[in-house]
């Protein structure tokens, strides 16, 4: 039972009970036969409601707050000047508790005292999500649209883990272990304008960032135009809004087929740019005096909207751009193909190409080989002779190797153009001396 002076009186309490429940099946009588073989067997399930006071990062939310305008000049020169006042949020007193009831069923399994394998599903509903209403009419006279206790989202995933030790001889021991992770969510209700419910544009029903955008229809051909000078369309190629349009501009599909495309074909496209699926695995092994350890990170289900200012070769007039390393794949008149990177290249912004669609949509999943480290151990026969307890000389390398099918920049940088640094690949050698 808890209470915030985030809420006006009334509204302050909130109660949040949960209840776990645990059964190590591995102590029961019965299972005393199979001890040698299971370890640990233990069930557990766990549903609770959690509160959350932290509204739109501003303190007491049911208080109006009032704002500066830009102020009022007068006078024959404007030289008379002060500064004015007005409504900024508006305080909305009947806020309350945003709650998450979370549910998780899990079990855990351990095998010959060496494999130890976790698992958990879960499922949490989100309700009372403090929001900014988005229907308010501007006649309502706000300057900024309230806030209110609207949106309910959805998510559901499970969790896995797994780990190995096991000392086969006197000189070999092994340690392995990974971790995988799936978490989808869903919008189910929100303050959508009503013009977007029922379309292709509605987020509804979507996950949290999904990404929208046009379907593009790969590149316009001569064959689409009527007059390529003048960049006339023939009759059953829908008119792109956009800008001028001309052989090797991106064509857009008509999703709601009134003959123009628009931002009224805007539709879901690939998923999040926060990843789905999140993983690791890694073994440390030991032989002897020698060891090695590997660490592996990934994600996947993860995608992004490249692009931006700045984005498309010469789109500053030919004085501002970048031009990257595939500038070659592209379209040209002497190359006219479909199958290429860049479309075709201008000396001035295109604001068709520069559209966000699936013809920018790139799947950012990777896997990297974040640590790797060789050591090698001295033997004490010779360590003995300078008192020294243990010696060890390593190498370690950080960030070595990245796998992804996107390959422009690194696909892991919170970047839509390239335009920052990766991570830094680094090597460090050293020794370890204990006296």
């Amino acid at each position: 039972y808890n209470g915030s002076e985030n809420f006006a009186k009334g509204k302050r309490f909130g109660f949040f009970p949960s209840v776990a429940a645990g059964w190590i099946i591995s102590e029961e009588p019965f299972m005393d036969k199979l001890n040698e073989s299971i370890s640990n067997l233990k069930i557990r399930a766990s549903y609770g409601l959690v509160g959350n006071d932290q509204l739109s990062g501003r303190r007491f939310p049911y208080i109006t707050t009032i704002n500066e305008t830009n102020g009022y000049r007068w006078g024959v020169n404007n030289d008379y000047y002060r500064s004015g006042r007005w409504e900024g949020d508006y305080g909305v007193p009947d806020l309350t508790w945003e709650t998450v009831a979370k549910a998780n069923l899990g079990i855990e399994l351990g095998l010959w005292n060496s494999i130890n394998l976790r698992a958990d599903i879960f499922k949490e509903q989100r309700r009372d999500i403090f929001q900014q209403r988005r229907t308010v009419p501007g006649s309502s006279g706000f300057v900024n649209n309230p806030w209110a206790n609207y949106g309910k989202v959805d998510n559901q995933g499970f969790e896995l883990s797994l780990d190995v030790n096991k000392q086969f001889s006197q000189d070999l021991f092994i340690k392995a272990w990974g971790n995988f992770s799936y978490a989808h969510n869903e919008i189910i209700e929100q303050d959508e304008p009503k013009a977007l419910i029922g379309t292709s544009r509605s987020s509804t029903g979507k996950p949290v960032g999904q990404i929208f955008g046009l379907v593009d229809d790969g590149l316009f051909t001569n064959e689409d135009f009527e007059n390529i000078d003048e960049g006339i369309l023939k009759d059953g190629v829908p008119e792109h809004t956009f800008g001028p349009v001309r052989p090797g501009d991106i064509k857009y599909k008509d999703l709601n087929g009134d003959g123009r495309i628009t931002g009224l074909d805007e539709t879901a496209i690939g998923g999040t740019y926060t990843p789905e699926i999140v993983y690791g695995f890694g073994i440390n092994t030991q032989y002897k005096n020698f060891d090695i350890g590997l660490f592996f990170q990934g994600n996947a289900r993860t995608d992004r909207m490249i692009g931006g200012q700045y984005f498309i070769p010469g789109t500053g007039a030919a004085a501002l751009g970048n031009i990257y390393s595939n500038v070659d794949d592209r379209w040209t008149v002497e190359n006219p193909s479909q199958d290429v990177f860049w479309p075709r290249l201008s000396n001035q912004t295109n604001a068709n190409n520069g559209m966000a669609s699936t013809w920018w949509l790139r799947n950012m999943s990777m896997l990297r080989l974040k640590n790797a480290e060789i050591g090698y151990l001295l033997p004490q026969k010779f360590i003995e002779k300078v008192n020294m307890k243990t010696a060890r000389f390593y190498i370690r390398g950080n960030n070595l190797l990245t796998f992804s099918s996107f390959d422009l920049w690194d696909p892991e940088i919170d970047t839509s153009t390239g335009f920052r640094y990766p991570p830094i690949q680094a090597f460090t050698a050293g020794i370890d001396i204990n006296f």
